[in-house]
């Protein structure tokens, strides 16, 4: 018979703890189908995914947010944007594909947080699979205050229009929830 250390089963609990450390369930919000005042399928928003997982087998755990269209994003002059608050800081997650600015370095892609009048810009990954839009940050490269977990309310998406230069005009189409998610 074997005997079971306590040092072994303490060992064990606290794997199983700290392994949790920032899970949480995928949360995913849907928008009508055809409801964009815009006629192109590229600018429809079908539904908006939050998520903490590992995006590539040998990456990181990451925080991931997805945007599924009606159809594959727009090559040029559109912009779309999640929206969140988090902690009482906006969190913003933006693809302005094709714009001038990206001709003088301004990236297509990024995620910002916009914290007491502070805005970080955060290394996020960026992907385009088919129909959706995938913005992903390791936990490790989040600041401070949300490597731990949080709270995302006021959680919104929107499909703009956007002139050459990427300045964003009239929202085509808007998904949004009043249900929060939370990670840890």
């Amino acid at each position: 018979m074997r005997r079971i250390s306590t040092a072994g089963v303490l060992f064990a609990a606290l794997a199983v703890l700290f392994a949790g450390s920032v899970q949480a369930a995928p949360f995913t919000y849907a928008d009508a189908a055809g409801d964009s005042s815009d006629r192109r399928a590229s600018m429809d928003i079908v539904a908006v995914r939050y998520d903490v997982r590992q995006v590539d087998k040998a990456g990181p755990r990451s925080l991931v947010i997805e945007m599924k269209l009606a159809a594959p994003p727009e090559a040029r002059l559109a912009l779309y944007e999640v929206l969140a608050q988090a902690d009482g800081c906006r969190f913003n997650a933006f693809y302005r594909p094709g714009a001038v600015a990206a001709a003088i370095g301004f990236p297509s892609a990024w995620v910002h947080t916009n914290c007491n009048s502070t805005i970080t810009l955060l290394p996020a990954e960026f992907r385009i699979d088919g129909n959706t839009l995938q913005w992903s940050i390791a936990m490790d490269e989040l600041p401070e205050w949300l490597r731990h977990g949080s709270t995302f309310s006021g959680l919104a998406a929107t499909a703009r229009i956007c002139d050459p230069v990427g300045y964003g005009g009239p929202v085509v189409d808007l998904a949004s929830t009043n249900t929060s998610w939370s990670y840890r």
